[in-house]
């Protein structure tokens, strides 16, 4: 299976752009005939289908949030640090060997922060972050209020790390999948950092959520046409539908989302969003999205905010349009979308709770 990476650099050689690919990516795996035709095509198609309706291009055109200009970054401090709103990598300039990255957190301030190669990740809440740590061989877990650091029990030399790799934490952090592939190195782990334990799970499964202490990990497997998604202890259930675009899993502990469109019709645009059973299967529940921002369209699904509000990412329909990325608050019960923030670079992005 190819890469996001793969399938995206071949759509950047085409239209250069600003996607999710180019902000939050690095992780999902995507096949290349299915998945780069739909997203080329969909950057400059206007048309789609919603589920079951006729999607009709409404928007409320709420203002965009513009990310405030960027003031020259203090060094991560070692505690005493606000909620993580995103990091992101810096343009690189002549001669650079390494883009740096920069941390911002929600209160509005902005650090340098060199984390180095490898996944790099933010708890949902945005109070934790990880990364991999070249000197000790190893992901660290780093509260930024207090300054605290966890070291996973687990060893991966810095070259494992020049592959493709996916960091899915849980919501306090200390439990979390690393997944790999695209080398000669393709772990799929489940490490618990408090018990310090490391559980390897079946290749091939791509991590969505992961819950604290014994809670339930969730992973999904893309076929042609169809999505198995296992939640680890129950039986896999079907997905009609080839897609990557998963929420975590509900505080209800049972209840999944994941973006949608039309799907008799080539290239398909998520307009809708699907709410399910991931034990049990069943009938989903779709709804049309609404209040998002013309010009954007939704690309990935997050954490919850509570019961009925879902994260989720916006990118832009047209790459030369300038529009920044939004990251919405979309009801699942009515589709009504809340506008949070925008992304500050056309880089790498990591977003806390973004499944990507």
């Amino acid at each position: 299976m190819n890469t996001l990476r793969d399938d995206l650099r071949e759509l950047a050689a085409q239209a250069p752009g600003v996607d999710l690919a180019d902000r939050a990516v690095r992780g999902a795996r995507r096949r290349r005939a299915t998945r780069l035709a739909a997203i080329s095509a969909a950057v400059v198609c206007l048309i789609a289908a919603g589920s079951t309706v006729l999607f009709q291009q409404v928007f409320h055109e709420p203002p965009i949030v513009l990310a405030p200009p960027e003031t020259k970054a203090l060094p991560l401090p070692e505690k005493g640090v606000g909620p993580v709103e995103q990091m992101y990598q810096m343009p690189c300039k002549a001669g650079c060997e390494r883009r740096e990255w920069r941390l911002a957190t929600r209160d509005g301030e902005v650090y340098a922060f060199d984390p180095g190669p490898g996944p790099m990740a933010a708890t949902p809440d945005g109070r934790r972050i990880a990364y991999y740590s070249a000197k000790q061989h190893t992901i660290l877990i780093r509260d930024l209020a207090d300054g605290k650091t966890w070291k996973a029990p687990l060893k991966e030399p810095e070259e494992a790390f020049e592959a493709e790799y996916t960091l899915r934490l849980s919501h306090d952090g200390l439990r979390f999948v690393v997944s790999g592939w695209g080398g000669r190195r393709q772990p799929n782990l489940l490490v618990d950092v408090l018990r310090g334990t490391t559980t390897e799970l079946e290749r091939g499964w791509f991590p969505v959520s992961v819950a604290d202490g014994d809670g339930p990990v969730v992973l999904i497997k893309p076929y042609d046409k169809t999505t198995k998604v296992w939640v680890l202890g129950h039986q896999p259930i079907t997905v009609a539908d080839f897609t990557y675009d998963f929420s975590l899993l509900s505080p209800d502990g049972h209840t999944l989302s994941r973006l949608t469109g039309s799907t008799d019709e080539r290239p398909r645009r998520a307009d809708s969003i699907a709410t399910f059973d991931a034990l049990r299967g069943g009938q989903e529940t779709t709804v049309l999205i609404s209040g998002v921002h013309e010009g954007l369209r939704p690309a990935r699904m997050g954490a919850w905010l509570n019961e009925h509000q879902v994260t989720v990412l916006a990118v832009p329909q047209a790459p030369r349009d300038g529009l920044p990325s939004l990251v919405y608050a979309i009801d699942v019960r009515t589709g009504e979308s809340r506008e949070m923030f925008a992304t500050r670079e056309d880089g790498a992005v990591v977003l806390p709770g973004i499944v990507r």
